[in-house]
């Protein structure tokens, strides 16, 4: 869900952490390396993750002018999977398969042999595919310490908060009634008061 366009609806992560004197060149560095690269057909990976510009899925070239607005830093979160769809998997399997033991002169496959056919033939299908691609933007406010992410999916948010973790090193902090009440830093009498409440249903029983 873009950050720059649509409905703006997110969700809320506080920093935890303190900003380096040269965090623009560090951060630049790191969130260089770690910019999402594109999943080849031959490689092992099935799913990756990474930084692109924040609303171009596809500008993987990142610069200060791109990142940083003022006090904010912006990035996309994008997420390629390889996803062959089982239909046609298990057509070309069975050409496959009619083809290997044609060639074999035989009439049975054994598992171990199936199971290498089902690698290459993954493989093949994967060239003529692309990956599966979903983004989410994300905006950080350094004068806050709050993370906007534009996503309510907690795999993608849990992804998302290991990768910020391992670019930024800091770690994020899921918003909640209690994460924000630490936040806002309450008195020793409302701290109480907030350990004894309790949640109420408002449904009908």
């Amino acid at each position: 869900m873009p950050a720059l366009k649509g409905s703006l609806t997110y969700a809320r992560f506080f920093v935890d952490g303190e900003l380096p004197d040269d965090f623009r060149e560090r951060f630049m560095r790191s969130i260089r390396l770690r910019a999402l690269k594109p999943l080849e057909p031959d490689e092992e990976d099935l799913e990756r993750s990474g930084w692109c510009r924040v609303g171009e899925a596809f500008e993987l070239e990142l610069d200060y002018e791109s990142v940083f607005y003022n006090e904010f830093v912006n990035l996309g979160f994008r997420t390629d999977r390889w996803v062959v769809p089982p239909s046609l998997l298990r057509a070309k399997m069975r050409e496959a398969e009619a083809a290997y033991l044609q060639k074999k002169g035989r009439e049975r496959i054994s598992r171990k042999e199936r199971n290498e056919l089902k690698e290459v033939v993954t493989r093949r299908l994967r060239r003529q595919l692309s990956p599966a691609m979903r983004m989410s933007d994300l905006s950080w406010s350094l004068n806050d310490g709050v993370v906007r992410f534009f996503s309510h999916s907690p795999k993608t948010a849990g992804v998302m908060m290991e990768l910020f973790h391992r670019t930024f090193g800091m770690k994020l902090i899921p918003e909640s009634p209690y994460t924000l009440a630490a936040r806002l830093g309450l008195s020793k009498a409302q701290e109480g008061a907030w350990q004894d409440l309790s949640a109420t249903n408002l449904g009908t029983p």
